[in-house]
C-alpha cells in the first residue's frame, strides 16, 4: 500500500501495519496539530485511520481497506476473527455465570467485526471507496456496483 506524501515523497507500509507503543507516543507528539482529533488535523488527508479514529465523523468522502478477516465464500460476506490484526475486537471477555458462579469466555468477535465494518462503511457522505484484500469479496463488490450502475 503506497500514499502519497507532501513534497513529493512516496510513504509505505503494509494494509496492517501498527505502531508499537513506544513509536506511537513518539508519533503522536511530533506531528499532532494541538489537541485536534485525528480526523481534523490537516496532515492526515493522506494517511489511513482507524475505526477509533473515524467513529463519530462525517467525511466528505472515505476509503476503507476491508482486511483478510472479512471474507466472501458461497455467496455470503463471512466474519473469520482469526484473520483480524485487531486485538480488542477478537479478544474474547470474560463474565461470571450467575448459576454455576463460574468465569466463562464470551465471544463477540464476529459481532465487533461487523461493527467495526458497518462504523467504516458509514462515514463517507459523498462516496466512499472500498479496496477488498479477499479477491472473492472484491469481484462480489465489483459486481454489486456493475449491477447498482445498470439500474441508474
Amino acid at each position: 500500500l503506497e500514499i502519497l506524501e507532501q513534497e513529493g515523497k512516496v510513504f509505505s507500509h503494509p494494509w496492517n501495519y501498527q505502531l508499537s507503543s513506544q513509536d506511537s507516543q513518539k508519533h503522536s507528539h511530533s506531528i499532532k496539530e494541538s489537541k485536534k482529533s485525528w480526523a481534523e488535523q490537516h496532515h492526515t488527508i493522506n494517511e489511513i485511520g482507524s475505526t477509533f479514529t473515524v467513529q463519530g465523523f462525517d467525511l466528505n468522502y472515505a476509503g476503507v481497506i476491508i482486511g483478510p478477516s472479512v471474507q466472501y465464500r458461497n455467496g455470503k460476506v463471512v466474519f473469520c476473527p482469526e484473520n483480524s490484526r485487531n486485538d480488542k475486537a477478537t479478544n474474547k471477555r470474560h463474565a461470571k455465570d450467575l448459576l454455576s458462579n463460574k468465569k466463562i469466555a464470551l465471544d463477540y468477535s464476529i459481532d465487533n467485526l461487523k461493527n467495526e465494518l458497518n462504523v467504516l462503511l458509514k462515514r463517507g457522505v459523498n462516496g466512499l471507496y472500498i479496496f477488498a484484500v479477499d479477491t472473492e469479496l472484491e469481484k462480489a463488490l465489483l459486481e454489486a456496483q456493475r449491477k447498482r450502475d445498470s439500474l441508474i
